[in-house]
């Protein structure tokens, strides 16, 4: 089930206290109505009642979805500084779920399930429109790279992340992120070109860029820990 609790947060803007119910795990067979806002862009965004200033709160979250094999960790954002003890963290939780002391039938649905960690709801809601869409994330992230690499456009605005938001049968659309969370443009780029990616196999990808996969964080925001 998804597990929801009432929070009180200050508003960034006045200071006043704003009461709203955040998802601590969204399963999303049993609330789909959650999925749709964590893909609509709502899930943990509210309003101040005082100033009208948008909220967004960034929490940890895990999301479940039995019927697409996803089992996903959401960290805050900042955490991300913390890979490695976040990654611990995580497979600590899904042994407990579906290691040697959970029952058999446990054990086997774990095999199936896609474990990955994501920083930020943007990165969570990237990884679900993808997977639904039938994409390797993998080569999605590979794809950002060679987006970023190749637009002077979005070097000039110092875009730092791309966040897959729509997948049509034609392109792939997503939104921008520059520095401090501000979007910039958004950017539609051609399934022709993830499909030439594609066709480079997984195995060529990593061995070209290895950073791009850290345990189940697979990100290219993973590039920017190297040392």
């Amino acid at each position: 089930m998804s597990l929801t609790h009432e929070a009180v947060v200050a508003c960034r803007s006045c200071g006043v206290p704003v009461t709203v119910v955040v998802a601590d795990s969204l399963n999303a067979e049993r609330h789909p109505e959650l999925k749709a806002r964590l893909l609509d862009g709502t899930l943990h965004r509210f309003q101040c009642a005082q100033c009208g200033a948008d909220l967004v709160i960034d929490k940890q979250l895990l999301y479940f979805d039995h019927a697409r094999g996803h089992f996903f960790f959401c960290f805050p954002r900042p955490r991300i500084a913390e890979l490695a003890a976040c990654l611990a963290e995580v497979r600590e939780v899904h042994d407990k779920a579906f290691g040697a002391e959970a029952p058999p039938e446990i054990q086997a649905l774990g095999k199936h399930m896609m474990l990955r960690v994501c920083f930020g709801l943007d990165q969570l809601r990237d990884k679900v429109i993808a997977d639904d869409a039938r994409l390797s994330d993998l080569v999605l992230e590979e794809l950002k790279c060679e987006v970023l690499g190749s637009r002077d456009d979005l070097r000039a605005l110092s875009v730092i992340a791309l966040w897959l938001v729509r997948v049509t049968p034609d392109a792939l659309e997503f939104v921008t992120e520059g520095p401090d969370g501000v979007r910039t443009p958004p950017v539609t780029v051609t399934r022709a070109l993830y499909d030439e990616l594609a066709a480079r196999g997984h195995a060529a990808i990593l061995a070209a860029r290895p950073a791009l996969v850290r345990g189940p964080h697979v990100s290219m925001l993973g590039l920017v820990l190297e040392p």
